[in-house]
């Protein structure tokens, strides 16, 4: 059977420039909201084994001398605006997002007129011969409160609807950073199975919420101290599908901080450990367990999959690859991190960490400074670099300290950020900062601000935003895993 294209996901940034184009008026009378306007949308695909996404990357916006035809109920564009779209398709590898609006419709749900799908019948079959997979060509029109979109399924020759377009990104410094808008022909009566289980969080969460967990796939990456928690607490939840990501063993050194592992799970695998204890206290959760690095590629092939990153990782090498993966396939990171530094005589001993959320228009870790270029190179490098650098004193630290309580805070407010990131997906509710650091030792938590870098490598105007499986991260990794701006460091330890 043929994977269908589930959504369709574009940043805050994009999304705000295309509504801007698309539904601007005029002035003439008797225009319904002034005359129809389009753009084309270059697309990478983000391809798993679960569903394929059509990540957008760039807006190519239709002036008036791109058209032949221009009113307020129909457009056309002209054979050179169409021809250069196609080329740089062909050329650089793009997919094709056709958007055009309908301002005269404010109606709950928009979808594509008669002649829409008379153009699509045509000209989508006739793409497909002309451009090979692994090109994929969708349509989209957006009204005033709604929008459709659908795609050609090669394989069946056949027009399939898209399931929702994904907003990801932050609108303003407190805004949501997931916004999902089902497409006309695909929304459909939501029929939630109430679980008893739920009963006494439900009067917190909401229905709503409670059905956005249901169906959320989360990728917890790191399963140490943070990660623990934050996996069984999410199944406690109820999340629909957890992709929980380690390649370690379990060691006698962990079980000070491992929740739900003892002595006889020495030696196993963490994701399988806690892939059986999920499976034993929420066995309506889905869980995948993958042993191996981030940078694997059966890991990758499953975060990627994901509606949802959370980064439980404790090295700088994995934050910069979790990093890059939600830049590149615009999927939400929530991070997180504890540190201890022990007091001495001329400083004083500090306790805490921090939870902070990745997205397009928020920053990133690396423009934030919260990734150390040098270190994340050494953990990137293979193991006889590795060796080498240890034999010449790099690399050769103690194991840092780590405490349950700790990495129980910690997780829960990461575990609260990741709650209150489905909520306003379904409810569109502010949130709260980008950023929120925890001191312990005064017991209290505080926002730091957070600004977006337009210079930054990874997420700024000439960044990575949107490449999806266009530029993989294994391959850009590997051809240069310090090709980063040094960044001043900010933490804790």
């Amino acid at each position: 059977m043929a994977r269908e294209v589930d959504d369709i996901v574009l940043s805050s940034t994009l999304w705000s420039e295309l509504r801007s184009h698309l539904l601007t008026t005029n002035d003439r009378p008797g225009s319904r909201g002034g005359n129809e306007q389009m753009a084309f949308i270059l697309a990478a695909p983000n391809v798993s084994a679960s569903r394929i996404r059509l990540v957008g990357h760039e807006l190519l916006r239709a002036q008036p001398t791109d058209l032949d035809h221009q009113s307020p109920s129909a457009i056309s564009p002209n054979g050179q605006f169409v021809a250069t779209a196609l080329t740089r398709c062909r050329r650089e590898g793009w997919s094709l997002i056709e958007v055009h609006s309908h301002p005269f419709d404010s109606a709950p749900h928009t979808t594509f007129s008669s002649i829409d799908w008379s153009n699509d019948r045509m000209k989508m079959p006739r793409l497909a011969s002309m451009l090979p997979e692994p090109f994929y060509h969708a349509t989209m029109v957006v009204g005033q409160n709604s929008l459709d979109a659908h795609y050609y399924q090669r394989t069946i020759s056949t027009i399939r609807p898209v399931q929702q377009v994904t907003i990801v990104g932050s609108f303003s410094e407190d805004s949501p950073v997931l916004h999902y808008f089902p497409a006309s022909s695909s929304a459909a009566a939501s029929v939630f199975p109430q679980d008893a289980r739920h009963d006494r969080q439900l009067p917190l969460l909401g229905a709503a919420t409670q059905e956005a967990l249901s169906k959320a796939r989360v990728a917890v990456v790191g399963l140490g101290g943070l990660g623990s928690f934050v996996a069984l607490e999410l199944a406690y939840l109820g999340i629909g599908h957890l992709i929980l990501i380690d390649p370690d063993r379990i060691e006698l050194s962990n079980l000070n901080r491992l929740i739900g592992a003892g002595p006889d799970d020495v030696g196993r695998y963490k994701v399988d450990v806690f892939r059986d204890l999920i499976e034993r206290v929420a066995p309506g959760v889905e869980v995948t367990a993958v042993a191996a690095p981030l940078l694997d590629s059966s890991a990758l092939h499953h975060a990627k999959a994901a509606d949802l990153l959370l980064g439980c990782v404790d090295t700088h090498g994995a934050r910069l690859s979790l990093n890059h993966l939600s830049i590149r396939y615009l999927i939400p990171l929530i991070d997180a991190g504890t540190g201890a530094r022990l007091g001495t005589d001329s400083l004083e001993a500090k306790l805490g960490g921090q939870v902070q959320v990745v997205a397009p228009g928020a920053g990133c870790l690396e423009c934030r400074g919260f990734i150390h270029p040098q270190r994340a190179a050494y953990d990137l490098a293979p193991p006889e670099l590795q060796e080498y650098e240890r034999d010449h004193g790099y690399g050769t630290e103690e194991a840092r300290p780590s405490v349950i309580f700790l990495n129980g805070v910690v997780a829960s407010m990461q575990v609260a950020e990741t709650v209150r990131t489905f909520t306003a997906a379904s409810a569109r509710k502010a949130v709260n900062p980008k950023l929120v650091m925890y001191d312990a030792q005064a017991q209290r938590t505080f926002p730091a601000a957070v600004r977006y870098s337009p210079e930054c490598a990874t997420c700024g105007t000439d960044g990575v935003t949107g490449l999806a499986d266009l530029a993989p991260l294994q391959a850009a990794f590997q051809a240069a895993p310090t090709a980063r701006p040094a960044f001043a460091r900010a933490s804790l330890s």
